[in-house]
């Protein structure tokens, strides 16, 4: 069919060329009919021709069959150059109108610059702005909204990005239509009705097995869809268990199914007649339908389906096509608002409103975006589909209300668009009285009330709970139309908002008294109330009772009302201004009766008996302390009213008088971070709160360090306005503000002293001076009178005490003479403790002495072993032998008794044992794990674990092997009891509960006994290797490199044939060896000798331990004691190791030696040695096999196959695996070569060939100029110049021609460094020889990443088609953008299905990964399968904190130092560990599903 499809295709198209539309089209009568019958046609023949849709064959066909027409007849000629002329005679509009996708960056300015807190700007527009030098906030959009840059009416300051910006010389507004002729607009007009009413029919179109009248295809075929359609009750689990059972597919293809529902809103889950689809319904309907309401299933022709797609494509095209100008714009709003036949909301966009809850998802996202292109996008029509929305509000909200979509998803969220714009906001509540429909539809929508017609939430269904949830939506509607206040009144505009606020007071009305919560005596309540719906609304309207206020302040002052309500005064600033004004119009009698009776204290206060009653000793004591109470409240009630003065309205300060004095009380708690005092600051409807106007002038700030957060401190000068009955001081501040002043006051000491009243403000005493002549308060003379002479009585008592110095001074006086005698006491007893603390040493001394009289032998022995070792101290003076610097070759450092001497104690047992060959083993703590920490090339696809050689690491080190430890020593019997006890531990658990621990006994894992560091294994102590002679031997007495090498060739022969040999004879069984080439061995070389292995069975058993560990993790198979790979994969380890910790120096800036911790030190150091004698626990054969092989890569030899490229070899670990290798030919050799002499061999080889690589790979660029260099190095760059033009004439002409050695030294200084100081640490650490101090790293490599979250934040899913990515997530090792935990991104590892980073954690870090959750601003540590762990972000804010989910908004920018700390666990291989720590910490981690990530 395809192919049939392809061909029609073609001859149609050259019809198409041949007979355009325009002759066609344009002649005929009924163009509706015609097109109809044009799509009737061929949609059919493109979309839903099979089970599994198309989409690039449907995008290929339909635009050149559908699109291509219509856009003919529209431009009435080429559509290419038509629509081209279009876009050059169009003026573009001022307004940016960029519709934001879920996830994107959206900026706002915090400079009081937009007219309200929606206002925002896309990122193109934010950078060409004035805002971008303001403070600015940036989110993430939600989907829907669009960018308001060009918007005059939302900006009160720059309203025009650079973009945007309007032409001066073009001020006049022409009509757009002005530029098409009257032919285009008719046409237009034309394609528009057709095409529009077209989509909205099919869109809105309810039958599933027949189509509109028109559109019948002329062949009917029984071809049907089974579609599933998406809800927000049934859960991604359900879904696919549904799907499995119900089309019987796979779960990797059910969960395709249910990413692709939740996505666009549906999706064909069967094809086939219309029985085949039937029975998939009634499965999926019959399993869903058990608890909650069934999923939503249509079987659907597949004909309605196919004219359902194209008409979301037909509505898609339609927004492109208006982008040309503005004139189709205009003509498409024409054609959407205008009514039909049928009167009112007969027209097609109020079609499309009202069908919105009945369209699925990806429905209604097109015809939302068509409408922000088009209808929001030209001021008149956005007027017009603003009464639309206005006139059917109630019905739309009721429509969402029942629905069960989320509030981006439903048209009612365009709301936002509109009720914001103060000129349409004003319209809509005079013309249709917007503000009291919203609050009348809220209250339809709580029905349940009490008998008095108070709202009652006690009985709430969850179905309820779920739709009270959703009627929210309807207050932000309210705060959107009244956050701009209006500067004019007309008449009509008063009278609406009167009638309005008339609904609003019915509205508290049934708040008060809602829910009330009584006191339950004698009987235990089984069931709380239900108290969080009636909290929720009070929390909700805060801000609207506020801004309610502020238009009644401005529509006439006698409509100011006042809410008494005490506990409003402790949350808004507003309830103290109005407890203040209502205090001072009341008469003080009356107001204190209020109070009284508010707190049901007027029988207490009412007569004299009923005090005496209440303090009697036998009243209930629990009366008398509510009593207590209540009294003490009110108290501080009045407290507060009265004294608290720094408020506007009451005293005379600013705004920001207020704002400072509420920082300052908040930071007599303590000193707070930004986001602390933000949050106990009191905000505006804006969320605003004017700290950072005026926060400077009261704190001062301390930036944080790597870890913690930036602090505000208070001024010491600004602790004087502190007021213990501040009014928004709860409790517990006032007592946490107490007793941090007090302890201030007395380090200063300073007395204590109540707060000041604002300088401005008139003085308490001063006012009754005023107001004792005040005629109105002639009753209250007396008492003004009274309280001033009392007042001037303890003014005189308090100057008459100040003036008596006799009385003070004798005071003074006895007080010194006590703290003498303190003094001197505290100093009597000071030095009896120290007289007897000598006394105790004395002692202590004579003991030691006569235990080294009874044990002089014993000590005699330590101190001559001590004697050489002080010629160890001596390295690092001037006058110290070069000799002892020297690490490997014959004249290197050797150390005496002492140094090979070494006690450690068992953290098990605490036991000291001295580390011998033949003496207990002693173990450390290891960790081993797989590596890509060093990777140069993350794209390697990883090795086949069963048939890998890993005898040559290749340069580009993609897969290593690490081995850390935490450096706690302890006996092998002792750990192997501990390990063992820890297995039954684990075996003792609940099945259900053994997953949960931070470890995996099952992989051979264990937290150290000491400090509970994740571990795996355990490495064996050995003492240094023994010396080879007992004299050094002089240079001359060894062979050099020539001679050395014919030696060990000879050697190689021999071995090799003998191995040949051995092999035949055990394939065949007989000695008759006449085929293979009998070599004989140089003198001295013993190819029969077998040696004595010197170590005894415990560090044989834990070598074979360590061994074993490092070939299962490293390759990640099951463990084989006899499989030749066991060492390579210890010598690889170990290089490995030593590698990474030379890079983690020399970005750390650290000196080469010196600067390790211990564990690091200890683990080196026990490593390296156990490279050396892991030889002696494998087959001699199978190592000495190995060195052939290693050795044959430098020296070449016919005989050995397989060789690798030298360029394919990292030096390094040839280098070890040689140098450890060896002993098992050595050991075969008694002519008198030196082991010594081999090691320094070895170096020379391998470093040589390292040249070699560096040269061949460093001259690929060209020497842009001729680089002159001081004298020191002209003889280095020679010689190099010399080198390199050898390799050339062995090479011919694959080498390019250097005429300078300056590239060529620089190169290989470069390059040999990382070499050079990993050969130092092996051989340091090998042979125990001292470093010299001169040793230092020379450069600093840092990673880059982006300055800006927010760049990252617009990520895209990789496998979605493009669309947005849920929870985007950045891999900090490689950089790959990962969409996580999301189904559409699960993929299939070691068959469990993984979320998107656990599988990236096997391909980029062999198991170990750093993530970035970008939208979460948050670091995510994974390690395998089941373990992770939160970090803190490498992301802060100008105040030194982070924003976890972007909360706050505050621009979050990179902070080096805190990368590069997540940096030197990577580097380190710590992240297991530090997740291993983490989960401890926190057992709430462990129940995570961490593979869903």
């Amino acid at each position: 069919d395809l192919s049939e499809l392809k061909a029609d295709v073609k001859k149609l198209h050259s019809l198409l060329l041949r007979y355009s539309p325009r002759h066609k089209w344009l002649q005929v009568s009924n163009l509706p009919k015609e097109v109809y019958q044009h799509l009737a046609c061929y949609v059919p023949k493109i979309y839903c021709l099979g089970p599994n849709l198309n989409p690039q064959n449907e995008d290929l066909l339909a635009p050149l069959l559908l699109q291509s027409p219509l856009e003919w007849y529209l431009c009435g000629e080429e559509p290419s150059v038509g629509l081209a002329k279009l876009e050059q005679n169009n003026q573009p509009s001022q307004l940016c109108g960029h519709v934001f996708k879920v996830g994107e960056p959206t900026y706002s300015c915090r400079y009081n610059c937009a007219a309200d807190p929606t206002c925002v700007l896309c990122m193109q527009c934010f950078l060409g702005s004035v805002h971008k030098e303001h403070r600015y906030r940036m989110t993430t959009s939600g989907g829907g909204g669009f960018c308001d840059c060009g918007d005059t009416e939302a900006w009160k300051k720059g309203p025009y990005c650079q973009k945007h910006e309007p032409n001066i010389s073009d001020s006049s507004q022409k009509d757009p239509l002005a530029n098409l002729s009257d032919e285009m607009i008719a046409r237009t007009y034309n394609v528009f009705s057709i095409i529009l009413k077209y989509a909205v029919d099919m869109l809105t179109w309810e039958k599933e097995d027949e189509l509109p009248e028109g559109l019948e295809p002329p062949a009917r075929g029984d071809t049907y869809y089974c579609m599933l359609f998406n809800d927000e009750v049934h859960t991604y689990e359900q879904v696919i268990y549904t799907l499995q059972k119900a089309v019987n597919c796979t779960q990797k293809e059910a969960v395709s199914f249910a990413t692709t529902v939740d996505r666009d809103g549906r999706k064909s889950v069967r094809f086939g007649d219309f029985q085949f689809c039937e029975q998939a319904k009634s499965v999926i309907v019959r399993n869903t339908s058990r608890q909650t309401k069934p999923l939503r299933v249509q079987v659907m022709h597949s004909s309605v389906v196919a004219h359902q797609c194209f008409a979301l494509k037909a509505l898609t095209w339609l927004g492109q096509i208006i982008r040309y100008s503005d004139a189709l714009r205009r003509i498409l709003c024409q054609v959407g608002l205008q009514r039909g036949p049928e009167g009112e909301n007969s027209s097609l966009v109020d079609t499309l409103m009202l069908c919105d809850s009945k369209m699925w998802k990806g429905a209604r996202n097109v015809y939302h975006q068509l409408f922000m292109s088009s209808l929001l996008m030209d001021t008149k029509y956005k007027k017009l589909f603003a009464i639309q929305f206005a006139k059917n509000y109630e019905r739309l909200q009721n429509d969402y209300v029942k629905d069960d979509h989320d509030r981006e998803f439903s048209v009612t969220d365009l709301s936002v668009q509109m009720f914001t714009v103060p000129s349409l906001a004003r319209m809509l509540i005079t013309e249709e009285n917007l503000m009291t429909t919203i609050i009348r539809t809220f209250m339809d929508h709580l029905r349940h009330r009490d008998l008095q017609g108070h709202f009652q939430f006690e009985r709430y269904t969850a179905q309820q709970a779920f739709k009270f949830r959703r009627v929210q939506s309807l207050i932000g509607d309210l705060k959107y139309v009244l956050i701009s206040r209006p500067t004019e009144w007309t008449d009509q505009l008063r009278e609406k908002y009167l009638e309005s606020f008339d609904a609003f007071l019915e509205l508290l009305k049934c708040m008060q008294g809602m829910d009330p919560v009584v006191r339950q005596v004698g009987q235990h309540i089984e069931m709380e109330p239900e108290w969080e719906a009636a909290f929720t609304l009070q929390m909700k309207l805060t801000h609207i009772i506020s801004m309610m206020q502020e238009w009644c302040a401005n529509v006439c002052s006698q409509y100011a009302f006042f809410l008494v309500n005490d506990s409003q005064i402790q949350k808004e600033p507003s309830g103290h201004v109005q407890s203040c004004a209502g205090a001072s119009m009341m008469d003080p009698n009356h107001f204190l009766m209020i109070m009284l009776s508010r707190f049901e204290l007027y029988h207490i206060f009412s007569s004299a008996d009923c005090r005496k009653r209440c303090s009697r000793e036998n009243a209930n004591k629990d009366v008398v302390q509510q009593n207590n109470t209540l009294i003490e409240e009110m108290l501080h009630l009045v407290i507060m009213i009265v004294g608290e003065r720094y408020t506007a309205g009451v005293g005379q300060v600013e705004c920001s008088d207020e704002i400072r004095r509420e920082i300052v009380h908040q930071l007599c708690i303590r000193s707070m971070a930004h986001s602390e005092l933000v949050k106990a600051l009191p905000e505006n409807e804006n969320k605003e709160t004017g700290m950072e106007r005026v926060i400077d002038s009261v704190a001062s700030f301390k930036k944080p360090g790597v870890t913690g957060r930036g602090l505000y401190k208070l001024r010491p000068e600004c602790a004087k306005m502190f007021n213990l009955y501040f009014h928004h001081y709860s409790r517990a501040d006032q007592s946490k503000a107490e007793e941090a002043q007090r302890k201030i006051k007395r380090q200063n000491g300073e007395d204590s002293a109540p707060g000041e009243a604002p300088a401005n403000t008139p003085s308490i005493l001063a006012l009754l001076e005023t107001l004792q002549n005040a005629p109105h308060l002639e009753v209250h003379k007396d008492m003004i009178r009274w309280i001033l002479k009392t007042v001037a009585n303890i003014k005189t008592m308090r100057e008459c005490t100040a003036s008596a110095p006799p009385s003070d001074s004798s005071g003074h006086s006895q007080e010194e003479t006590v703290r003498d005698k303190d003094k001197a006491e505290r100093k009597r007893k000071a030095e009896m403790a120290r007289l007897r603390r000598e006394k105790i040493m004395a002692q202590m001394s004579e003991m030691q002495r006569h235990f080294i009289n009874e044990n002089k032998e014993l000590f005699q022995q330590s101190l001559e072993e001590l004697d050489p070792s002080t010629s160890s101290t001596l390295e690092h003076s001037p006058s110290s032998c070069d000799c002892t610097l020297v690490c490997v070759g014959p004249r290197r450092w050797r150390a005496g008794g002492s140094e090979r001497r070494q006690v450690v104690t068992c953290i098990l047992c605490q036991e000291e044992q001295e580390i011998r060959t033949d003496g207990k083993a002693m173990v450390l703590a290891a960790f081993v794990q797989r590596s890509t920490v060093m990777s140069k090339n993350r794209k390697r696809p990883p090795h086949n674990p069963d048939k890998y050689d890993p005898l040559f690491m290749h340069p580009d080190l993609s897969f290593g092997t690490h081995t850390g430890s935490c450096g706690h020593i302890m006996h092998s019997h002792c750990w192997q009891r501990y390990f063992e006890a820890v297995q039954a531990k684990e075996q003792r658990r609940q099945q259900r509960l053994r997953v949960h621990t931070s470890y995996n006994v099952e992989n051979g894992e264990f937290l150290c006994p000491l400090c509970e560091c994740l571990s795996n294994t355990v490495i064996p102590l050995l003492p240094l290797t023994k010396i080879m002679f007992v004299c050094v031997c002089c240079s001359s007495e060894q062979p050099d490199l020539s001679q050395w090498l014919n030696i060990t060739s000879l050697q190689m022969k021999a071995l090799l044939s003998a191995h040949r040999k051995a092999k035949a004879a055990d394939a065949d069984g007989v000695d008759d060896m006449d085929g293979v080439n009998d070599c004989p061995p140089p003198d001295g070389f013993k190819l029969d000798y077998t040696p004595k292995n010197p170590y005894s069975s415990t560090i044989k058993e834990m070598l074979t331990t360590f061994g074993t560990a490092s070939y299962k993790v490293g390759l990640k198979v099951h463990p084989n004691e006899q499989d030749p790979r066991v060492p390579i994969m210890c010598w690889g380890s170990c290089a490995y190791t030593i590698q990474s910790i030379e890079r983690l120096l020399v970005d750390e800036e650290k000196p080469l030696f010196g600067s390790l911790p211990c564990r690091q030190d200890d683990c080196l150091s026990s490593l390296t040695r156990f490279g050396s004698a892991c030889w002696t626990v494998s087959s001699h054969a199978t190592v000495q096999n190995h060195f052939i092989r290693l050795l044959a890569a430098l020296v070449p030899d016919p005989r050995v196959e397989n060789t690798p490229c030298i360029l394919d070899i990292d030096m390094f670990h040839l280098l070890v695996s040689l140098v450890l290798s060896h002993p098992a030919v050595f050991s075969l050799d008694s002519s008198g070569l030196s082991a010594d002499t081999a090691q320094l061999h070895f170096l020379h080889l391998v470093t040589v060939a390292h040249i070699v690589q560096i040269l061949l790979t460093s001259v690929a660029e060209e020497v842009r100029m001729e680089q002159e260099s001081g004298g020191a190095e002209r003889e280095e760059e020679e010689k190099v110049c010399m080198f390199y033009n050898t390799l050339r004439m062995h090479l011919g002409s694959g080498l390019r021609e250097v005429n300078s050695g300056w590239h060529l030294w620089r190169c290989v200084k470069a390059g040999i460094l990382p070499y050079l100081r990993a050969a130092a640490m092996f051989f340091h650490y090998l042979n125990g020889a001292p470093a010299p101090p001169e040793l230092h790293s020379l450069q600093l490599h840092v990673s880059h990443l982006s300055n800006d979250l927010l760049i990252l934040v617009a990520s895209r899913c990789p496998k979605s088609e493009g669309d947005k990515s849920r929870a985007p997530t950045l891999c900090l090792v490689c950089g790959a953008m990962l969409c996580s935990q999301s189904y559409c991104c699960q993929t299939e590892l070691e068959g469990e299905d993984v979320g998107a980073c656990t599988a990236h954690t096997f391909a980029c870090g062999a198991g170990v990964g750093i993530f970035l959750r970008v939208r979460e601003s948050q670091v995510l540590f994974l390690a395998g399968k089941t373990k992770g762990c939160f970090y803190a972000p490498p992301y802060l804010d100008d105040y030194g904190e982070t924003d976890q989910g972007l909360r706050r908004g505050n621009p979050l920018h990179l902070c080096q130092e805190r990368y590069r700390k997540i940096q030197k666990l990577w580097r380190q291989h710590s992240i297991t560990e530090e997740i291993g720590h983490a989960q401890e910490a926190n057992q709430t981690l462990v129940g995570i599903d961490w593979q869903h990530l």
